[in-house]
C-alpha cells in the first residue's frame, strides 16, 4: 500500500511539473514583442507627424494675423 501511494505521489507531481513547464515557443513570443515595439515606434512616428503638423498650423495663422 505505502508502494502505491509513493506511485501516485509521482504520478501526481510529475504531472504537475509537465503542466507548469515553460512550452512557449520563444520565436513566438518574440513576435509578440516584435509586434509591439513596431506599434510603438509607429506611435511614436504619428505624434511627431502631428506635432510638426501643428506647428505649421500655428505659424500660417500667426503669419495671417
Amino acid at each position: 500500500m505505502n508502494k502505491f501511494k509513493t506511485m501516485i505521489f509521482v504520478f501526481f507531481l510529475s504531472l504537475f511539473m509537465l503542466a507548469c513547464s515553460d512550452n512557449v515557443d520563444k520565436n513566438k513570443a518574440d513576435h509578440v514583442w516584435k509586434q509591439q515595439t513596431d506599434a510603438l515606434k509607429s506611435a511614436k512616428e504619428v505624434a511627431s507627424e502631428l506635432e510638426e503638423s501643428l506647428k505649421q498650423h500655428k505659424q500660417k495663422i500667426d503669419e495671417s494675423n
